[in-house]
């Protein structure tokens, strides 16, 4: 069995970067697949690319770039909902317990001390933040190791979760819009309501971390 060349692989990465490839994955998937039938046969280079060019036409290229992602969205939501109801399973329960305990103890300090309040808020607006901006620095250095604009599916899905995160602290300003009152605030209305309100994002934002550090891989070819 032959091996391929660096010079080879990089003729095979010019001629599968013109076709519709969309993500990252999947035009590293597809070119294992030229490579390893390259290397597994006696025909030449370019033989193999077409006779597997049969194998993976364009529609079905498009059609792998779309399952990808869907399978991909589908595995991460189920993780970070699995994530989210692991706080309700033992024996992280007593942990989560014990949070809302001390939430609730506090509710009132926190609600009459407004820097604490405040910092609390900006702090878990700022996580989701950070990690959308981490996701996307991390897929354009990414973006650079291979030919053309291919996104990188994975992290173009996280950057989406941790805006989905920090959309949940825009709650403010469907308060403003449904209750009518121009300077009120979400966290103004009760001490209790106001610890809620941090613990879910509080619990939002740690389950989004750990999507960050999930592996998850879904099916592909």
């Amino acid at each position: 069995m032959k091996t391929i060349t660096t010079n080879e692989l990089d003729l095979l990465k010019a001629h599968l970067i013109k076709k519709p490839f969309k993500y990252q994955e999947v035009f590293l998937e597809v070119l294992d697949h030229y490579a390893s039938a390259y290397e597994q046969s006696d025909d030449s280079l370019e033989e193999t690319i077409v006779k597997t060019d049969r194998v993976f036409p364009n529609a079905r290229i498009e059609d792998i770039n779309s399952r990808y992602i869907k399978d991909l969205t589908r595995q991460m939501r189920k993780a970070h909902f699995t994530f989210f109801t692991n706080f309700f399973r033992w024996p992280q329960i007593i942990t989560t317990l014990l949070v809302i305990a001390l939430f609730m103890l506090f509710a009132p300090y926190i609600q009459d001390y407004k820097p604490l309040k405040v910092s609390i808020f900006l702090g878990l607006g700022i996580v989701p933040l950070l990690l959308f901006f981490y996701a996307a620095v991390r897929s354009f250095r990414l973006r650079q190791r291979l030919p053309g604009k291919l996104k990188n599916a994975h992290y173009h899905a996280l950057g989406v979760f941790s805006v989905l995160t920090l959309n949940y602290l825009q709650i403010q300003t469907f308060y403003k819009l449904f209750s009518g009152v121009e300077n009120g605030h979400v966290m103004d209305i009760s001490p209790y309501l106001t610890a809620l309100f941090l613990l879910v994002g509080l619990a939002l934002c740690s389950t989004t971390i750990q999507l960050f550090n999930a592996k998850v891989k879904p099916n592909m070819v």
